[in-house]
Protein backbone atom coordinates (compact mmCIF):
# COMPACT_ATOMS: atom_id res chain seq x y z
CA UNK A 1 0.00 0.00 0.00
CA UNK A 2 1.46 3.15 -0.86
CA UNK A 3 0.74 6.02 2.10
CA UNK A 4 2.22 9.53 3.27
CA UNK A 5 2.38 10.06 7.07
CA UNK A 6 2.61 13.53 8.21
CA UNK A 7 5.90 13.51 10.65
CA UNK A 8 5.89 17.46 11.48
CA UNK A 9 3.80 20.77 10.89
CA UNK A 10 5.75 23.56 12.38
CA UNK A 11 7.85 26.19 11.12
CA UNK A 12 11.48 25.06 10.36
CA UNK A 13 12.46 25.97 14.11
CA UNK A 14 9.48 24.19 15.95
CA UNK A 15 7.35 24.63 18.56
CA UNK A 16 8.61 25.28 21.21
CA UNK A 17 10.55 28.03 19.85
CA UNK A 18 14.28 29.14 20.96
CA UNK A 19 14.26 32.63 22.92
CA UNK A 20 10.33 33.22 22.75
CA UNK A 21 7.44 32.95 25.38
CA UNK A 22 4.63 33.05 23.23
CA UNK A 23 1.62 31.36 24.85
CA UNK A 24 2.65 28.42 21.99
CA UNK A 25 6.10 28.20 23.23
CA UNK A 26 5.31 27.88 27.12
CA UNK A 27 2.09 25.93 26.49
CA UNK A 28 4.40 23.19 24.54
CA UNK A 29 7.26 23.51 27.16
CA UNK A 30 4.72 22.05 29.85
CA UNK A 31 2.72 19.47 27.67
CA UNK A 32 4.82 17.37 25.11
CA UNK A 33 1.72 16.86 23.78
CA UNK A 34 1.65 20.89 22.12
CA UNK A 35 5.32 20.20 21.00
CA UNK A 36 5.63 20.14 17.18
CA UNK A 37 7.91 19.12 14.57
CA UNK A 38 9.40 20.89 11.64
CA UNK A 39 7.30 20.28 8.65
CA UNK A 40 8.12 17.06 6.96
CA UNK A 41 6.47 13.72 5.25
CA UNK A 42 7.38 10.17 4.83
CA UNK A 43 6.10 8.26 1.42
CA UNK A 44 5.69 4.48 2.25
CA UNK A 45 6.19 2.40 -1.39
CA UNK A 46 8.56 -0.43 -1.60
CA UNK A 47 10.55 1.64 1.07
CA UNK A 48 10.21 4.58 2.95
CA UNK A 49 11.28 7.98 1.30
CA UNK A 50 11.85 11.17 3.36
CA UNK A 51 10.82 14.61 2.29
CA UNK A 52 12.48 17.15 4.09
CA UNK A 53 15.23 16.62 6.72
CA UNK A 54 14.35 18.85 9.58
CA UNK A 55 16.30 19.31 12.83
CA UNK A 56 14.18 16.95 14.54
CA UNK A 57 14.65 14.02 12.38
CA UNK A 58 15.79 11.83 15.13
CA UNK A 59 12.56 11.87 16.80
CA UNK A 60 10.96 11.54 13.50
CA UNK A 61 12.38 8.34 11.48
CA UNK A 62 12.97 5.02 13.48
CA UNK A 63 14.50 3.93 10.11
CA UNK A 64 16.96 5.17 8.34
CA UNK A 65 15.35 6.48 4.56
CA UNK A 66 15.97 4.46 1.39
CA UNK A 67 15.36 7.93 -0.60
CA UNK A 68 15.29 11.53 0.78
CA UNK A 69 13.65 14.69 -1.09
CA UNK A 70 15.21 18.16 -0.38
CA UNK A 71 12.63 21.05 -0.88
CA UNK A 72 15.35 24.02 -0.19
CA UNK A 73 18.23 25.33 1.90
CA UNK A 74 16.49 26.40 5.06
CA UNK A 75 16.88 25.66 8.81
CA UNK A 76 13.97 23.30 8.88
CA UNK A 77 14.67 21.35 5.58
CA UNK A 78 18.65 20.77 5.28
CA UNK A 79 20.12 19.99 8.59
CA UNK A 80 18.64 16.97 9.22
CA UNK A 81 20.90 15.22 6.65
CA UNK A 82 23.67 15.43 8.67
CA UNK A 83 22.69 12.64 10.98
CA UNK A 84 22.57 10.27 8.17
CA UNK A 85 26.51 10.70 8.57
CA UNK A 86 29.08 8.70 10.86
CA UNK A 87 28.22 10.27 13.48
CA UNK A 88 24.86 8.91 13.53
CA UNK A 89 23.18 6.47 11.05
CA UNK A 90 26.82 6.15 9.08
CA UNK A 91 24.20 5.40 5.81
CA UNK A 92 25.68 3.86 2.44
CA UNK A 93 25.17 6.15 -0.34
CA UNK A 94 21.33 7.08 0.61
CA UNK A 95 19.91 8.81 -3.02
CA UNK A 96 19.67 12.39 -2.16
CA UNK A 97 17.26 14.92 -4.49
CA UNK A 98 17.45 18.04 -4.63
CA UNK A 99 17.80 21.27 -7.17
CA UNK A 100 21.70 21.78 -8.84
CA UNK A 101 21.51 24.41 -6.82
CA UNK A 102 21.29 22.39 -3.60
CA UNK A 103 23.67 20.32 -4.60
CA UNK A 104 26.62 22.72 -4.77
CA UNK A 105 25.93 23.81 -1.28
CA UNK A 106 25.84 20.97 0.01
CA UNK A 107 29.37 19.57 -2.14
CA UNK A 108 30.84 22.93 -1.15
CA UNK A 109 30.21 23.10 2.68
CA UNK A 110 31.57 21.35 5.91
CA UNK A 111 29.76 19.62 7.56
CA UNK A 112 27.26 18.31 4.40
CA UNK A 113 30.60 18.30 2.38
CA UNK A 114 31.39 15.28 4.18
CA UNK A 115 28.31 13.27 3.43
CA UNK A 116 29.49 13.09 -0.18
CA UNK A 117 32.85 12.70 0.36
CA UNK A 118 32.47 9.55 3.16
CA UNK A 119 29.88 8.35 0.78
CA UNK A 120 26.62 8.64 3.01
CA UNK A 121 24.53 9.80 0.31
CA UNK A 122 24.43 10.21 -3.28
CA UNK A 123 23.11 13.14 -4.49
CA UNK A 124 20.87 13.28 -7.90
CA UNK A 125 19.46 16.12 -9.17
CA UNK A 126 15.37 16.74 -10.08
CA UNK A 127 14.50 19.68 -12.30
CA UNK A 128 11.37 21.14 -13.36
CA UNK A 129 8.74 18.41 -14.36
CA UNK A 130 11.37 15.46 -14.00
CA UNK A 131 10.11 12.44 -11.97
CA UNK A 132 11.30 9.67 -10.05
CA UNK A 133 9.69 6.39 -9.89
CA UNK A 134 9.08 4.57 -6.82
CA UNK A 135 7.36 1.28 -6.61
CA UNK A 136 3.92 1.98 -7.34
CA UNK A 137 4.40 5.51 -6.51
CA UNK A 138 6.13 8.66 -8.74
CA UNK A 139 7.27 11.75 -7.41
CA UNK A 140 7.53 14.78 -9.17
CA UNK A 141 9.19 18.45 -8.28
CA UNK A 142 7.78 21.72 -9.47
CA UNK A 143 9.68 24.59 -8.99
CA UNK A 144 7.69 27.21 -6.57
CA UNK A 145 8.53 31.03 -5.35
CA UNK A 146 10.17 31.62 -2.50
CA UNK A 147 12.55 33.85 -0.70
CA UNK A 148 16.02 32.66 -0.45
CA UNK A 149 19.12 32.95 1.56
CA UNK A 150 21.24 30.64 -0.34
CA UNK A 151 19.97 30.61 -4.26
CA UNK A 152 19.18 27.42 -4.49
CA UNK A 153 15.61 27.23 -5.92
CA UNK A 154 12.81 25.91 -4.26
CA UNK A 155 10.57 22.69 -4.52
CA UNK A 156 7.08 21.49 -4.22
CA UNK A 157 6.42 17.35 -4.83
CA UNK A 158 3.85 16.09 -6.53
CA UNK A 159 3.56 12.30 -5.00
CA UNK A 160 1.32 10.03 -7.14
CA UNK A 161 0.30 6.66 -6.26
CA UNK A 162 -2.22 4.20 -7.79
CA UNK A 163 -5.15 5.45 -6.54
CA UNK A 164 -4.69 9.53 -5.77
CA UNK A 165 -2.21 12.10 -5.69
CA UNK A 166 -0.69 14.45 -2.68
CA UNK A 167 0.61 17.89 -3.21
CA UNK A 168 3.41 18.77 -0.74
CA UNK A 169 4.02 22.42 -0.65
CA UNK A 170 5.39 23.90 2.35
CA UNK A 171 7.02 26.75 1.39
CA UNK A 172 5.88 29.45 -1.03
CA UNK A 173 6.12 33.63 -0.93
CA UNK A 174 2.72 33.65 -2.15
CA UNK A 175 -0.19 31.69 -3.82
CA UNK A 176 0.32 32.49 -6.96
CA UNK A 177 -1.88 30.84 -10.38
CA UNK A 178 0.27 28.63 -11.00
CA UNK A 179 0.32 27.44 -6.99
CA UNK A 180 -2.93 27.29 -7.19
CA UNK A 181 -3.50 25.33 -9.71
CA UNK A 182 -0.75 23.04 -8.50
CA UNK A 183 -3.47 22.41 -5.65
CA UNK A 184 -6.28 21.92 -8.05
CA UNK A 185 -5.43 19.09 -9.61
CA UNK A 186 -4.60 16.68 -6.77
CA UNK A 187 -6.60 14.51 -4.40
CA UNK A 188 -4.99 16.38 -1.19
CA UNK A 189 -2.69 19.40 -0.74
CA UNK A 190 -0.45 19.99 2.32
CA UNK A 191 0.23 23.84 2.05
CA UNK A 192 2.03 26.47 3.67
CA UNK A 193 0.42 27.79 6.50
CA UNK A 194 2.90 29.63 8.21
CA UNK A 195 0.98 32.73 9.49
CA UNK A 196 -2.49 33.19 10.41
CA UNK A 197 -2.63 36.54 9.56
CA UNK A 198 0.62 39.10 9.27
CA UNK A 199 0.01 40.62 12.48
CA UNK A 200 2.07 37.84 14.36
CA UNK A 201 5.34 38.78 13.69
CA UNK A 202 6.84 42.28 14.04
CA UNK A 203 9.41 41.70 11.04
CA UNK A 204 6.64 39.71 8.64
CA UNK A 205 7.75 41.97 5.53
CA UNK A 206 11.50 39.86 5.65
CA UNK A 207 9.87 36.50 5.75
CA UNK A 208 7.01 36.60 3.14
CA UNK A 209 4.18 33.44 3.12
CA UNK A 210 0.91 33.73 1.90
CA UNK A 211 -1.49 34.18 5.47
CA UNK A 212 -3.65 31.51 5.96
CA UNK A 213 -6.00 34.09 5.80
CA UNK A 214 -5.95 35.10 2.56
CA UNK A 215 -5.44 32.03 1.23
CA UNK A 216 -9.19 30.42 2.57
CA UNK A 217 -10.62 32.92 0.00
CA UNK A 218 -8.29 31.98 -2.49
CA UNK A 219 -8.96 28.33 -1.90
CA UNK A 220 -12.50 28.19 -1.19
CA UNK A 221 -13.60 26.85 -4.92
CA UNK A 222 -10.94 24.22 -4.94
CA UNK A 223 -12.40 20.79 -4.26
CA UNK A 224 -9.10 19.18 -3.14
CA UNK A 225 -8.66 18.28 0.80
CA UNK A 226 -6.47 20.90 1.86
CA UNK A 227 -4.14 20.88 4.88
CA UNK A 228 -2.39 23.50 6.31
CA UNK A 229 1.32 22.95 7.61
CA UNK A 230 4.79 24.56 8.19
CA UNK A 231 3.00 26.73 10.96
CA UNK A 232 4.70 29.63 12.71
CA UNK A 233 5.24 29.12 16.12
CA UNK A 234 2.76 32.45 16.53
CA UNK A 235 -0.08 30.63 14.29
CA UNK A 236 -3.59 30.64 16.38
CA UNK A 237 -3.82 27.29 14.25
CA UNK A 238 -1.47 25.72 16.61
CA UNK A 239 -4.14 26.08 19.45
CA UNK A 240 -7.14 23.62 18.76
CA UNK A 241 -9.33 25.31 21.08
CA UNK A 242 -8.82 29.19 19.15
CA UNK A 243 -11.05 31.16 17.08
CA UNK A 244 -8.82 30.97 14.12
CA UNK A 245 -8.88 27.07 14.24
CA UNK A 246 -12.71 26.94 14.69
CA UNK A 247 -12.56 29.46 11.87
CA UNK A 248 -10.01 27.38 9.39
CA UNK A 249 -12.11 24.36 9.87
CA UNK A 250 -15.65 26.15 9.49
CA UNK A 251 -14.62 26.93 6.48
CA UNK A 252 -13.61 23.27 5.59
CA UNK A 253 -10.15 23.22 5.89
CA UNK A 254 -7.59 21.34 8.40
CA UNK A 255 -4.46 21.80 9.93
CA UNK A 256 -2.25 18.73 8.95
CA UNK A 257 -1.68 16.23 12.09
CA UNK A 258 1.54 14.88 13.38
CA UNK A 259 0.89 11.11 12.97
CA UNK A 260 -2.05 11.39 10.52
CA UNK A 261 -1.47 9.28 7.45
CA UNK A 262 -3.14 9.38 3.35
CA UNK A 263 -3.31 6.55 1.69
CA UNK A 264 -2.89 7.05 -2.17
Amino acid sequence: MVSIEVLGIAQDAGVPHIGCQCPNCETARKDPERVRYSSAIRLEDDGHYLFDATPDIRFQLSETPDSVFLTHAHLGHLPGLLFLGRESANADEIPVYCTEGLADVIRENVPLRLLVDEGNIDLRLIDDGSGVLLGEASVMAVPVEHRETVPTGTLAYRIDGPDRSLLYMSDIDQLTSDALDLIRNVDIALVDGTFWSRDELDRVETVPHPTVKSSLDALAAVDTEILFTHLNHTNPLLDPESDARKQLEEAGFSVAKEGKTFDL
